[in-house]
């Protein structure tokens, strides 16, 4: 067996004069039938492998819609990291270098692979749990103790978002830096060596450059002082200066970050007013812990709603309770400090976490900020448990873990897609607007139209004020080709002050469908005006200004959507079509030759291009192409009329009259 390790605050045993609140006395390590849980390698093991039995589901995930797409299919930092764009500039609003660095490694070992990111989540979190099981080992003297807090932190299903998300790394990969700086600091106050200490604020520092919630860290140092010496002295706080002045920087910069990429920071509105805050961040300090011991309704979103105005009565009772709860962890924290310390250690990292403000649609709270801060829940709840037998106590704590451990297989599989995440959400609370309407995107993406209707028809039914759903239900409705009803939400969104590049176009084009081209110019004009390098909006453009007779317009807007994307095949054959009437055949040609680089199966195109052959006389070609439209779409009546111009042209009349009597046959049914 190891050597036992004294932690700090067991290195001075309290004398019979102690006052009961201000001892720390631990029981000695060993527990009943003598069972010391070591040697130390062995559990941490032990954590390692049910840990990765727990989440080896999710690495069959795919990448979300919601947040992975930007972070890692689209984000081409992580395709050609610089250091520049890493460490000297924003990314998708948010400085953080190293987590990153983190995407940038995988991408660079296995390129757009989800199940990569998925096992550097899961490292990740492995690397939490072993740092949760050294640091208790370190702070307090029962060795079981450790294990078990480690244990219930490693299988807990809240855990699932942070792990099973892509874009949910972050949190990972700055508490991993954030509990490597608080064991850092620990060893610092057993040793007074300064390279622990270094360590530490190097660690810190790092969290920070990987999330901004890092932020917390120096006010739980505070905590980890008293814990070990029963107070805080000036010197305490003297050594938390170079942490204190981190925080300060990145916390101040993240502010500016938030609003400089458009998201504001409301804290008090129609919707929430102080009040409404104080009522919510007392409820939300409540929540985490009765979803932390009974995990049983879990979601991506957890809505924060008053009905006519009123809330829920357990949030006017939440600061009373809070308040009870405050007086008990302050009475018995000072009589047995690692309660004060697990009060603390759950407290602390969550301050910034709580719906002070609204940042975004609909994150106020969520699964993935109680990471750390569920360490000290643990903590506590395995701390208290030492009261109970050792068989019976083991025993729960085991059969617990194994619960936790199953509803997390469970919950990873709920995060394979953005439509189960969010049909889990609807089912969950069936008249959350926002639920219904994230639903309702996922089902859009994954072209299931009919039930993306229903969800924002749903969405909108519940809160007309999601003015978003009529965009989106509008984009379903056009791939429905049910172009009124279309064109009806494109316009409610944009009359709701919803203004977007792509909302103008759907309108646009959507009057241009229903024959409407002079009406659509001006909102393709204004989608131009917001995103002018989007080659579709240009080509539709190009086709109204050609149904308005506008020819030359027209003719320009196809070469600038053929400038932006030179595979544009429509534009190309819509073109080409505009060089034929010129009679500026060779253009024609060279455009046609072009789509059908792209697409050699377009009949249209192949059919086109012989005729602006036949027009120049290359009768061969023409016949090369007119057959190869036939050999592809036997049931095309212009191949065939085309084809008998052709025969024409080449004196070959009975072969002529045949193909127009094929044409005949294949259009008398219309």
């Amino acid at each position: 067996m190891s050597k036992k390790k004294t932690p700090p605050t067991a290195q001075k045993q309290p004398n019979r004069h102690d006052k009961p609140e201000e001892t720390t006395q631990l029981e000695p390590a060993a527990t009943a039938s003598g069972f010391q849980f070591e040697p130390a390698w062995l559990w941490a093991a032990v954590l390692t492998v049910v840990t990765a039995l727990a989440y080896y589901v999710s690495l069959d995930n795919g990448f979300m819609v919601f947040d992975d797409d930007k972070a890692i299919r689209y984000n081409n930092l992580i395709k050609n990291p610089t250091f520049k764009g890493l460490f000297l500039a924003n990314n998708l609003g948010m400085y953080a270098p190293i987590t990153w660095c983190g995407y940038a490694l995988v991408y660079a070992l296995a390129g757009e692979s989800a199940s990569a990111f998925h096992t550097f989540s899961l490292l990740l979190h492995i690397g939490c749990v072993l740092s949760v099981f050294t640091l208790m080992r370190m702070l307090q003297s029962r060795a079981e103790v450790a294990f078990f807090t480690a244990l219930l932190f490693a299988l807990h299903p809240m855990q699932v978002e942070a792990t099973s998300w892509i874009a949910g790394q972050s949190a990972l990969t700055f508490s991993l830096f954030y509990l490597l700086s608080l064991m850092a600091y620990v060893k610092w106050q057993h040793t007074g060596r300064g390279l622990f200490y270094g360590l530490s604020i190097l660690a810190f520092l790092l969290s920070v450059l990987s999330k901004s919630a890092a932020v917390t860290l120096p006010v739980l140092l505070l905590a980890l002082d008293w814990y070990k010496n029963g107070s805080v002295t000036f010197k305490n706080v003297l050594a938390k200066v170079p942490y204190f002045v981190v925080s300060l920087i990145f916390g101040l910069y993240t502010f500016s970050t938030r609003e400089a990429e458009g998201h504001d920071l409301v804290v008090s509105s129609s919707a929430y007013n102080l009040f409404d805050r104080f009522l919510m961040v007392c409820h939300s300090l409540l929540f985490y812990p009765v979803q932390l011991l009974a995990p049983f309704k879990l979601s991506v979103l957890y809505p924060m709603q008053k009905i006519d105005g009123i809330w829920p009565i357990d949030y006017y009772l939440a600061p009373v309770a809070l308040a009870a709860v405050a007086w008990a962890a302050w009475k018995f924290g000072r009589r047995d400090r690692v309660i004060g310390l697990s009060a603390l250690w759950y407290l602390i990292p969550l301050t910034v976490m709580l719906p002070y403000v609204t940042v975004g649609s609909f994150e106020m709270r969520s699964d993935r900020y109680a990471y750390i801060s569920s360490a000290g829940f643990f903590l506590l709840l395995v701390w208290l448990a030492h009261h109970i037998p050792a068989e019976i106590r083991r025993g729960g704590l085991i059969g617990l873990a194994l619960l936790y451990g199953f509803l997390t297989l469970e919950r990873s599989q709920v995060w394979k897609s953005e439509v189960s995440v969010f049909r889990d959400c609807v089912e969950k609370f069936p008249d959350a607007p926002l639920c219904n309407c994230n639903l309702a995107y996922g089902e859009l993406l994954n072209m299931e139209f009919e039930p993306s209707v229903q969800h924002y028809t749903k969405a909108l039914a519940m809160d007309p004020s999601y003015v978003e759903a009529y965009n989106g239900r509008g984009q379903a409705y056009f791939q429905l080709k049910k172009f009124p009803e279309a064109y009806s939400d494109f316009d409610n969104a944009i009359k709701a002050g919803i203004v977007t590049p792509k909302l103008f176009l759907n309108r646009g084009k959507c009057h241009v469908i229903l024959g409407r081209p002079a009406e659509a110019i001006p909102d393709l004009a204004r989608s131009i005006e917001l995103e002018p390098r989007n080659p579709e909006t240009w080509y539709f453009k190009a086709v109204a200004e050609g149904k308005t007779g506008d020819l030359a317009g027209s003719l320009k807007d196809y070469s600038k959507a053929i400038e932006l994307n030179p595979q544009y095949v429509e534009a190309l054959v819509n073109r080409g079509l505009m060089y034929f009437n010129e009679q500026k055949y060779d253009e024609a040609i060279a455009d046609y030759s072009a789509a059908l680089a792209v697409r050699p199966d377009i009949v249209i195109a192949r059919n086109n291009r012989a005729v602006a052959y036949l027009s120049k006389g290359m009768l061969n070609e023409a016949l090369a192409d007119v057959n190869k439209s036939i050999e592809t779409q036997g049931n095309y009546p212009k191949s065939y009329e085309t084809r008998a111009k052709v025969y024409s042209q080449m004196g070959k009349a009975a072969e002529a009259a045949r193909d127009m009597e094929k044409v005949r046959s294949l259009t008398s049914g219309q």
